[in-house]
């Protein structure tokens, strides 16, 4: 299955790594963004499976996307990636939406496994850590 993803994260290096992960498993990056509002808007122009969001970006963070992305777009699956560990802060983010989440550094492996078990959810969100 060729799953169209997007990816929103304010640096350029991580974009290109999960670009690169991904497509090398066949998939197809539909966009980017640096910033929450851009990642909101990516999302309407190209309704993504999948997006792989950061939580601190400039202009609205994770959590502020993730909300205003599930609100319009409940279909699409929103994969967490980020540096902050905090058990708070990572049910903040399934409360606003995410459906799975990874901590950087990350690893292709720990990758293809939150998508299995995000497109293996039935809508619902199973606040799976990988």
């Amino acid at each position: 299955m060729k799953i169209r993803f997007a990816v929103a994260d304010d640096a350029a290096f991580l974009r290109e790594l999960i670009k690169n992960l991904m497509s090398s498993e066949g998939h197809l990056c539909v966009g980017e963004a640096e910033n929450g509002q851009d990642a909101i808007e990516l999302v309407a122009r190209t309704l993504p499976d999948i997006l792989f969001l950061d939580m601190v970006m400039p202009l609205k963070n994770g959590l502020e996307t993730a909300k205003a992305v599930k609100e319009s777009y409940p279909e699409v699956k929103i994969i967490g990636c980020s540096t902050i560990d905090s058990e708070a802060m990572i049910e903040k983010a399934y409360e606003a939406g995410f459906d799975n989440y990874i901590t950087k550094p990350f690893t292709k492996d720990s990758i293809l496994k939150a998508i299995s078990k995000v497109l293996a959810q039935s809508g619902e969100s199973s606040h799976g850590r990988i």
